[in-house]
């Protein structure tokens, strides 16, 4: 089996608007093994959902365009598919979660037409009746019952409705799953529940996943592998392990600083100081380096690569790179 089911090389995604050029995405590369769950955590603006848009396909063009890199699904360029290819791999290969229940469900079908929907369109041996037994029992598997098959989105509340989306993406027992802040809109014991039940599908079906969200908690609970996404850039990657007890880049450590630390008794939060930059007008050198404490003449001129700092661990900062070290 191949242990590499997914990889990005270089990717770059652009945005127009107007005469602008929003450059989205800037040479992300990154890989994901099959069964395996990959966290990006970054500000709003980042890059994240276009990462993975870009990786099921759905990127609106125009105003996206991919302008360089490649997306190698099980050796495959997704990237050189046709839209023909794409129908067949989104919800058999690939499903996403997206980030608000309430528009990604049609107001007018009942819930259970909508996953049973899903399921004639992408299994080639499914009926209707058929296509309907297996949405039943998808609706059981997220703790939904039959009973409330016939009902519309709008007699469900914020959870159910995830619940509902979240049976869409797994009822074609997808090999990898993109989830774009799937627990967002929802309250703490409700959002509990959500990621036990993702946790389980996922295991049962052995699917991939990439986990797009702005709390750490959750990435802590759910994620094997962690990106921290900045300026359309990963600029640390590495285990889960090495993230939360090895934090390196500044950015990755003001994450953590702005979280309440009530174990230690920290009176205050240390929020990063500063917005992220225009993305029509990026800052050369690092992306973060007007907002960072630590930042040089180099590191607002030189080309900051992502440097293996420990194996399987990787940092985007001069402070941190094999060369500074070895000076």
């Amino acid at each position: 089996m191949e242990s590499k089911f997914l990889q990005v090389r270089d990717l770059q995604i652009e945005y127009t608007s107007g005469k602008q050029v929003i450059h989205a995405v800037n040479g992300v590369s990154f890989d994901l093994e099959r069964g395996k769950t990959l966290g990006m955590v970054g500000e709003t603006g980042a890059g994240k959902t276009s990462i993975a848009k870009s990786i099921i396909g759905v990127l609106p063009n125009p105003p996206a365009r991919i302008t360089g890199g490649e997306i190698l699904l099980d050796g495959k360029n997704l990237l050189e598919a046709s839209e023909e290819e794409m129908l067949k791999i989104r919800g058999n290969q690939i499903s996403m979660i997206f980030q608000d229940p309430m528009t990604a469900l049609n107001p007018l079908m009942t819930i259970g037409d909508q996953i049973a929907e899903a399921i004639e369109l992408h299994s080639e041996n499914a009926g209707k009746h058929a296509a309907k037994e297996q949405a039943i029992k998808i609706l059981k598997m997220v703790g939904i019952t039959e009973e409330r098959y016939e009902e519309f989105p709008y007699q469900f509340s914020g959870g159910m409705k995830q619940r509902v989306v979240i049976a869409i993406a797994l009822s074609c027992n997808p090999e990898l799953l993109l989830a774009d802040e799937p627990t967002t809109a929802l309250d703490v014991t409700i959002q509990a529940q959500v990621l036990d039940m993702m946790n389980d599908l996922r295991r049962r079906l052995n699917s991939a996943m990439i986990l797009i969200t702005h709390d750490l908690g959750v990435v802590a609970e759910m994620c094997d592998d962690v990106a921290v996404v900045y300026a359309g850039e990963i600029i640390e990657k590495g285990t889960k392990e090495d993230i939360f007890d090895h934090p390196t880049h500044p950015y990755t450590n003001g994450l953590f600083g702005s979280l309440p630390m009530m174990a230690v008794g920290e009176k205050r939060l240390h929020p990063i100081n500063g917005m992220m930059p225009d993305p029509t007008n990026l800052p050369k050198g690092c992306k973060f380096s007007p907002r960072c404490p630590y930042a040089t003449d180099d590191c607002r001129t030189g080309q900051i690569v992502l440097d293996e700092i420990t194996p399987g661990h990787f940092c985007r900062c001069i402070r941190n790179s094999k060369e500074a070290h070895n000076v």
